[in-house]
């Protein structure tokens, strides 16, 4: 069975449920239903095999309290669907229904709320919070996402552990945490699902080599998980102010099979919920290098409850460079140091020893500001930047080309 590296979020790993006689692979996953067929637009009630309209599906999810969805991290299809599953439900319900995620992280949920008061930019949210919970170059994947958020008021809560615990556990065991972690754990955590176990043992089949990467990796994912359970049960009991409803997005791992959140949320909130994931039915051949071939035992699970076929893309021709090599510059700014020859920098007209003091009529303060600035932009963008030289400023216009790295 093909499945990606843990390193792109398990892109399109497919799960094996023990089932019938007879039943192997797909079958056992959607015993009615020829996964293999499924084509980009069209979703699958796996338990039946009965396909559904887009209006069906969302119909079918207004009857639970708790809804997932499993994402590739990295395929802006999946966010499209993420997207689309709140608005509905916030339209049909309104004031009831709250977001978790995966990527913010609970020491975070302070600026998360400053953040959807209006009380912090996109900037300095990305800098202070985004950055330091998922990583800078995912915030694109995610910010119609918080913006609708924002705009419509739902809460989100920021589900996931701190970066500090999560260190710590990748170098203790859970029993043998530093004196300053202690009570830092969820209560009450299952660390010997079986089903999880095997699940990952699968996956690093070959690779651990005595390393015991299996067991760290284990430890961290149990830790995601619990967390991510325990945070989401105090959010929907938290009083007259908690949310009736919560649309849970994390990776597809964190929800596959229920073992993940699902199962360690009902075991403290008993409350009905059901698990969409996005498959991808196309992989693009320049993504194929990312997929690993990985036998997974049979589980008695339910992998999920519906697949939505969708393509493969990601962002990564959207980014941008500017070509430029810069440093901090007293009193504000960033002084270039070297600018990338035929690079737009040097299309423009930028020079080493020109200090940026702005972009597209945004002050530039430091290093951050003129990454983000220039994040924003996509290929072919055009595009103005201030520069100091000689005690002058000077206005030049950029056309943007796409790179791997920025600025």
């Amino acid at each position: 069975m093909r499945t990606p590296t843990a390193l792109v979020a398990t892109l399109f790993l497919a799960g094996c449920a023990a089932g019938a006689p007879g039943l192997t692979g797909s079958q056992v996953e959607s015993p009615y239903f020829d996964i293999s067929i499924l084509q980009k637009g069209q979703i699958v009630h796996l338990p039946t095999g009965r396909l559904m309209s887009r209006d069906e599906l969302m119909g079918h999810l207004e009857e639970f309290p708790v809804v997932y969805v499993g994402e590739t991290h990295d395929n802006v299809y999946d966010h499209e669907i993420e997207l689309d599953v709140l608005k509905h439900l916030t339209e049909t319900f309104p004031d009831e229904v709250a977001l978790g995620l995966e990527m913010l992280r609970r020491p975070f949920q302070k600026d998360v709320d400053a953040y959807l008061a209006g009380e912090m930019d996109d900037p300095t949210f990305v800098r202070d919070v985004w950055s330091k919970s998922w990583g800078p170059t995912s915030w694109p994947y995610y910010r119609d996402l918080l913006h609708f958020a924002r705009e419509h008021r739902v809460p989100v809560f920021a589900l996931n552990a701190g970066n500090d615990l999560q260190t710590a556990v990748r170098n203790h065991e859970f029993d043998d945490l530093p004196p300053e972690f202690a009570g830092s754990l969820p209560e009450d955590m299952d660390t010997e699902d079986p089903y999880h176990r095997a699940f990952a043992e699968a996956i690093f089949k070959g690779h651990d080599a005595g390393s015991g990467y299996t067991d760290v990796f284990l430890r961290i994912e149990t830790l995601w998980d619990e967390t991510m359970a325990d945070t989401a049960a105090r959010a929907l009991t938290a009083g007259p102010d908690a949310p009736s409803r919560l649309v849970v997005m994390a990776g597809a791992n964190h929800v596959r099979f229920g073992f993940g959140i699902p199962r360690r949320l009902f075991r403290r909130v008993p409350l009905p919920y059901v698990v969409l994931t996005p498959y991808a039915v196309e992989i693009p051949e320049s993504k194929r290098d990312r997929l690993m071939d990985v036998d997974l035992p049979d589980l008695p699970l339910r992998v999920a409850d519906f697949y939505w076929g969708v393509g493969y893309a990601d962002l990564e021709g959207d980014r941008v460079m500017l070509g430029v090599q810069t440093e901090a510059a007293d009193g504000g700014g960033v002084r270039v140091i070297g600018v990338t020859p035929e690079s737009p920098a040097a299309g423009a007209g930028i020079e080493a020893g020109d200090v940026i003091v702005e972009v597209d009529g945004e002050k530039i303060d430091g290093l951050y500001d003129l990454t983000y600035q220039v994040g924003l932009h996509k290929p072919g963008d055009r595009g103005s930047v201030v520069v100091k030289r000689n005690g002058e400023e000077k206005t030049l216009e950029v056309t943007y080309e796409a790179a791997e790295h920025g600025p």
